[in-house]
């Protein structure tokens, strides 16, 4: 079968979709080392971003429905990667994870849905190892920022010692962005799943595939964060326990917490009264109806609000006492993106995702098995200079304490 092209956006004329094709049509490697195509249900919307963003012809369109398992088994079939942007993705995702797993393909979405990506780990990580198949789930502002910038202090701390393991870490996080309309119908579903897998989504180490650490977090990032934090942790803890991959285990001790960075004490009761108060709401019918009139829709935002959002995380990370370093080694890193960190932002983390999995050369072994994988297992170093190279985008990594001052550049 021909190759329709390397990589592929699904979804591509949703406001995600489209800041993608945006980002990736005007890439620098665009047409010298990879070919783009774009898929969508309606050719007519295709055509109208085609125009408007002035795309090259050689970027070919696609109609495709993400829900016709059959369609999207042929479209997989014709490429290498697959960008997946229509959501919910507990509805729409599968399909299209199923067909990638089963003819060895690579796939990256912005899903932070834990209950699912625990149903795709039980259902398709062993097959996926199979055939080769990377899957990247949470490869947006949820839970990208944390993911990395975790990898990014553990690389640091075996920089001063190899010997040194990570023991705490803690992200703060403050943004400014929209709420999605795929986002909300995501917390919708949650609220309907049984009190059962609720509370099983809750579990400390639910995605992991080692159970011994410790995990905890709060905000509305920290819990679906902190999940895929700990599958890094337990992916690159089990490559070790095999002897690979060494150099990247975390240790056996991490305790991984994060939480909204808020202006005081009053502040931060406060926005954990909002946060509780949002979520009962959306388990209220009438309630559901009116944030589906509030939250904007998919084709009413602006790129003047796309611009305005930004975001920051600090993460401080620190290693276990060793007899040369009693009080351990201290890490910050602090990542930084200029624009709305839900639409703009992670498109464009999904994106370098991406655009990692077709630069086979440079996957580390453990991404070269395959599997459901993160972020930071499947994108390790390449993906952080890859983020590092991009003008919205800043990675700090600062070392520090009364043994050790010194910047790290990435």
């Amino acid at each position: 079968m021909s190759k329709l092209a390397d990589l592929v956006i699904l979804g591509a004329t949703g406001t995600t979709g489209r800041q993608a094709t945006r980002f990736l049509a005007a890439h620098p490697e665009h047409s010298k080392r990879w070919t783009l195509a774009l898929a969508a249900r309606s050719k007519e919307k295709l055509e109208k971003m085609a125009s408007e963003l002035s795309l090259p012809q050689s970027i070919r369109l696609v109609v495709i429905n993400a829900d016709d398992e059959a369609a999207v088994t042929e479209l997989v079939k014709q490429t290498r990667v697959v960008l997946n942007t229509v959501g919910p993705y507990a509805k729409y995702g599968t399909t299209v994870v199923k067909a990638c797993v089963y003819n060895g393909i690579h796939y990256v979405d912005l899903s932070g849905d834990t209950f699912r990506i625990r149903q795709l780990i039980q259902e398709y990580h062993s097959e996926a190892t199979k055939t080769g198949s990377i899957i990247v789930n949470a490869c947006g502002f949820y839970s990208l920022p944390s993911d990395i910038s975790v990898y990014i202090a553990n690389k640091t701390l075996r920089s001063v010692n190899p010997s040194l393991e990570t023991a705490r870490s803690i992200t703060a996080i403050t943004a400014k962005g929209i709420l999605s309309s795929a986002t909300l119908e995501s917390m919708i579903l949650v609220q309907k799943l049984p009190e059962t897998v609720k509370r099983d989504m809750e579990r400390e180490y639910c995605l992991s595939p080692s159970g011994r650490t410790i995990i905890g977090g709060g905000g509305s990032t920290g819990k679906p964060s902190r999940a895929i934090v700990h599958r890094s942790w337990g992916l690159f803890e089990q490559a070790a326990s095999l002897g690979k991959s060494y150099s990247t285990r975390y240790g056996p001790s991490l305790v991984y917490e994060e939480c909204l960075e808020t202006g005081g004490t009053w502040s931060a009761l406060a926005l954990s009264a909002f946060i509780g108060l949002f979520s009962w709401s959306l388990g209220i019918l009438p309630l559901r109806w009116l944030l589906r009139k509030v939250v904007p829709g998919d084709g009413s935002i602006t790129d003047k609000q796309l611009e305005g959002g930004h975001f920051r995380s600090v993460n401080v990370t620190t290693s276990a006492p060793t007899s040369s370093h009693p009080e351990g080694v201290k890490v910050t890193v602090t990542f930084t993106g200029r624009g709305d960190p839900g639409y703009l932002l992670s498109s464009i983390f999904m994106a370098e995702c991406a655009l990692v999995l077709l630069d086979t050369e440079s996957l580390s072994d453990l991404a070269k098995q395959g599997g459901i994988l993160t972020p930071a297992t499947a994108g390790g170093d390449e993906l952080v200079k890859r983020l590092q190279e991009n003008e919205r985008l800043s990675l700090v990594c600062e070392m520090g304490n009364r043994n050790i001052e010194s910047r790290k550049s990435l």
